[in-house]
């Protein structure tokens, strides 16, 4: 298996169009005004850093997950840039004048935008020069990375927790890995005039006070928002599954908006409860029924309540067996002896000659 490690540098990506060129803002802990101290006219170039799902010349392939790193280390470590790259023999000991200082990077599409400040001198004319002759430039990564062959690919597909970003330099577009996406560099500066404006410092500043200003607002500042900013912020919090769910049982339980959830539930669990006890009492009292004895009737039906069961098919069980108890039938059997008298049998009839005797009782003689 091949597989590439070490520095490298590599021509990755620039923009294919003019004017199609995104708004890149600062990183939030950019100082501008230190940045630009002492430059009456600064300037600063929006041009790609990085794309995704793209082969270089050199046979490496950047994943999204690698350019999502770059972006990541862009923004954190704020590189600086050279006209072109050191050689290997200059690495060790060579420390020239930066370029360019990079202090933004966004995201449009599968192209990472990198915002840098480009520094007062010969590499700033040379620059604004090629923006003039509308000639394009490329960038440039300057890294440490790991990368395995993908036989798929026909390329080294980079590691994206290998990444160790160096710098982002300037480079020819004739040296592009990827020369169809060579373009015009777009500078902003205050002193910018042409035909074709280009944003001024003065919207380059708007953009960092106002950076600056939401950096420094608290919780207690959000009643200062305008609705519209408000709304949107709530419309881009992701809904959690516990009030989708709420809102899912209002609609159910067809409640308003400001009616209590809570209430309405222990409400109608109330009832519920009511309606199963009512169908328990319902069943015990037509089970008792069949018993014709009021009293005892009575009895068997409070001897099943006090069982208190949740369900009619446990108030049937109990009323079995309650009904059914040597308790319940001895009582029946008494009240019947009460009221009818004991159970009549022949044993005190006379008899003769150990048969029984039977009396003819003559029939009324009619007048």
């Amino acid at each position: 298996m091949n597989e590439f490690r070490g520095n490298f540098t590599d021509i990755v990506a620039v923009t294919e169009l003019r004017g199609s060129y995104p708004n890149v803002p600062y990183a939030p802990d950019v100082d501008y005004q230190a940045l630009v101290a002492g430059d009456d006219n600064p300037m600063f170039l929006t041009i790609p850093i990085g794309k995704a799902g793209v082969t270089s010349g050199n046979k490496r392939f950047y994943d999204e997950a690698f350019v999502q790193e770059l972006e990541r280390q862009t923004l954190r470590n704020k590189p600086i840039g050279l006209m072109g790259h050191l050689s290997e023999a200059e690495r060790a000991t060579a420390f020239p004048p930066e370029a360019v200082h990079w202090v933004g990077a966004a995201r449009v599409g599968d192209t990472l935008w990198g915002k840098a400040y480009v520094v007062p001198g010969p590499v700033r004319e040379r620059i604004r020069r090629y923006k003039a002759q509308g000639k394009a430039i490329a960038t440039s990564i300057d890294a440490y990375a790991a990368g395995e062959w993908d036989a798929t690919l026909g390329a080294f597909r980079m590691a994206a927790d290998s990444l160790r970003l160096n710098q982002i330099d300037i480079a020819p577009a004739d040296r592009a890995g990827i020369p169809d996406l060579a373009a015009v560099p777009l500078l902003t500066t205050e002193m910018d005039e042409g035909p074709e404006p280009e944003p001024e410092t003065e919207q380059e500043d708007t953009v960092v006070d106002k950076l600056q200003v939401i950096n420094e607002m608290t919780a207690d500042d959000a009643r200062l928002l305008p609705d519209a900013v408000r709304q949107a912020i709530v419309e881009s919090v992701p809904v959690p599954p516990e009030v989708a769910q709420l809102q899912a049982i209002r609609e159910t339980l067809a409640l308003d908006g400001d009616a209590d959830v809570l209430s309405a539930i222990a409400e109608m669990r109330r009832t519920q409860e009511e309606q199963a006890k009512a169908a328990i009492t319902r069943r015990i009292t037509e089970l008792a029924a069949d018993i014709q004895v009021e009293p005892v009737r009575e009895l068997v039906v409070d001897l099943v309540a006090a069982r208190n069961p949740q369900t009619v098919e446990e108030a049937e069980a109990a009323y079995k067996a309650v009904s059914e108890s040597a308790h319940v039938t001895e009582l029946l059997q008494a009240h019947v002896v009460a009221t009818m008298g004991p159970r009549q049998g022949a044993g005190n009839l006379p008899s003769q000659n150990g048969q029984r005797k039977y009396f003819v009782i003559p029939e009324e003689q009619e007048a």
